[in-house]
């Protein structure tokens, strides 16, 4: 996730959305500074994959269900509750990331 300035941004390029009913892992298209997701199905997890550094904020738009938040598949994870937005500053190495959970 390396954004480059060229002619100037759109929103679209700054933000995602993602539905996800088994627990998934962000393509690289999918990853981006800004990230709504929402977990169709309760006690899922969602994987960022992002290098070391890379700073995202991810917010739980769905109505009812929390999932789990990791950046590489060795993290615990962190529950993020419906409502919630959760920012991650990224490491590669295995509960190495920072997730701060907001409101």
């Amino acid at each position: 996730m390396r954004n480059r300035f060229t002619d100037g941004w759109c929103l679209g390029d700054l933000n995602t959305a993602i539905t996800f009913s088994a627990n998934a892992e962000l393509t690289d298209e999918q990853k981006r500074p800004f990230i709504n997701a929402v977990a169709s199905a309760a006690s899922k997890t969602l994987t960022l994959g992002l290098k070391d550094g890379d700073t995202v904020i991810v917010t739980n738009i769905g109505g009812t269900n929390a999932f789990t938040l990791k950046n590489v598949s060795g993290d615990t994870g962190t529950s993020v509750a419906a409502g919630k937005c959760a920012i991650v500053i990224a490491s590669t190495t295995a509960n190495g990331s920072t997730v701060a959970v907001l409101n």
